[in-house]
């Protein structure tokens, strides 16, 4: 039986993809005089932002400032909710399921995310990189916050993201990993990660928690 839903946040239930990539746009032209394809761009979303940087500088002390600085100015008015969200969270808290977020985003800003969308209520847990020592895409922040929703199992939990790192961070973690078709990643490579459902719309979640629910019974 599915008892809890977890979500990343970012390009899932927060639509901040442009507001990440200029974030990313502006530290690499600034502090490093870099123009980088967007393709690359998109490939940091859904990782934690210290190992993104990383991989152009050894110190990134000055591109992380330069990112959090266009990101927390211009975050209020760039984010947005997707279509369907908030009755998506309305109709699966309605089924008493529990809901989760589990985040590469820092838990402040998570949570200023979430209370910009008025979305903050629907969830029990945060986890964040401040709980856990691993991140996705390892099972770790998955079975942290089922620890911290009462000892649930993963077996009884969906992960839903629009990254490699999620839907690995679910099949690591022997949750259900679903996909959304709303990523800005490539479709191609989200597949790779073998998630075993993709939607287009978080509304179609109660039906697969239901499809399951059947099958389980």
């Amino acid at each position: 039986m599915i008892e809890a839903v977890l979500f990343d946040l970012d390009g899932t239930i927060a639509n901040t993809n442009n507001l990440i990539y200029e974030s990313f746009r502006k530290a690499f032209s600034e502090k490093l005089g870099l123009d980088l394809p967007d393709e690359v761009i998109y490939s940091f979303f859904g990782e934690p932002l210290q190992f993104s940087l990383s991989k152009y500088a050894e110190d990134t002390t000055e591109l992380l400032a330069s990112f959090r600085e266009f990101n927390e100015k211009h975050h209020d008015e760039m984010i947005r909710s997707f279509d369907g969200v908030k009755e998506a969270l309305s109709m699966l808290k309605a089924s008493n399921i529990k809901m989760g977020i589990v985040t590469s985003k820092r838990l402040t800003m998570a949570k200023r995310s979430l209370s910009v969308l008025n979305l903050l209520e629907y969830f029990d847990v945060l986890v964040t990189p401040e709980s856990t020592l691993l991140h996705k895409p390892d099972a770790a922040p998955l079975l942290k916050a089922c620890e911290l929703l009462g000892g649930i199992s993963p077996k009884n939990t969906l992960m839903v993201g629009d990254s490699v790192y999620d839907i690995l961070c679910g099949n690591n973690a022997g949750a259900t990993s679903v996909a959304v078709t709303y990523s800005v990643i490539s479709p191609e490579i989200i597949l790779e990660s073998e998630p075993d459902y993709i939607i287009d719309d978080l509304r179609e979640l109660l039906d697969i928690v239901r499809k399951l629910d059947e099958r389980n019974n």
